[in-house]
């Protein structure tokens, strides 16, 4: 399968390509006052409102840095919608390629009601975990950004 490849900390993930609507920039974010630690900000994209979260903050690795490779992951959110997104906050963005699908369904690795960054793939001589959004945000997370302007996450 075709990945986008970046960094959390010292974890490197991939995202299946075809999850992905664009990449974006690192733009300057509006705060949400009250909002979770999680949450880098908000920013206008073609009119709606899209939620970013700092993948950094969600995994416990402080924030993201404020890199040129830092980009913002743009991803249909609930999956399927054709307008509806949520912004992934990333650091080392750069990478598309090609990553052998695990040969069976892979296990959750993380502890209940934390995020689950998916699981750890072989590439070669090194690891990637294999991102699965549907698996990334804990229940309350998922309450909390449906909460949030323009909160679309069911």
């Amino acid at each position: 399968m075709l990945v986008l490849t970046f960094q959390i900390g010292d974890d490197r993930l991939a995202l299946d390509a075809r999850r992905v609507k664009e990449v974006v920039p690192r733009v300057p974010l509006q705060g949400v006052g009250g909002g979770p630690p999680w949450l880098a900000g908000v920013f206008i994209y073609r009119g709606r409102v899209v939620p970013v979260l700092d993948l950094h903050r969600l995994a416990g690795a402080g924030d993201c840095p404020p890199h040129l490779s830092s980009r913002i992951i743009l991803v249909p959110h609930p999956p399927g919608a054709a307008d509806a997104f949520l912004g992934l906050l990333a650091a080392g963005v750069s990478d598309l390629r090609r990553l052998d699908a695990p040969a069976h369904p892979p296990l959750s690795l993380a502890a209940p009601g934390q995020p689950d960054l998916g699981p750890v793939l072989a590439d070669g001589g090194t690891s990637v975990r294999l991102l699965d959004l549907d698996r990334l945000l804990p229940a309350p997370v998922r309450e909390q950004l449906a909460a949030l302007p323009g909160g679309t996450v069911p």
